[in-house]
């Protein structure tokens, strides 16, 4: 269940990052749809993680992998910019 629930935070810093105005990965990307989809898929990865570790353990793993994610991903689309440019 840990996986489950880290994969649902990643998913939801990964909305959170494209509703960004200031992202440039997706252009088109529909930021209200992204945003309201990002709170349900971070209360399902803390549901994930509480069913097998208990409630704030579960907000814990849960929240450590949605702040990786999103500290992660401004760096990716910078490296992955500069691999393009040069």
């Amino acid at each position: 269940m840990i996986w489950i629930s880290i994969g649902a935070a990643i998913l939801a810093a990964l909305a959170l990052y494209l509703a960004s105005p200031h992202q440039c990965l997706w252009a088109a990307a529909p930021g209200r749809l992204l945003r309201a989809l990002a709170l349900p898929l971070c209360a399902a990865s803390v549901l994930a993680a509480s069913h097998g570790y208990g409630f704030w353990c579960g907000v814990f793993i849960a929240l450590s992998g949605l702040m990786l994610a999103l500290v992660t991903l401004p760096y990716a689309h910078a490296w992955s910019r500069r691999r393009h440019v040069g």
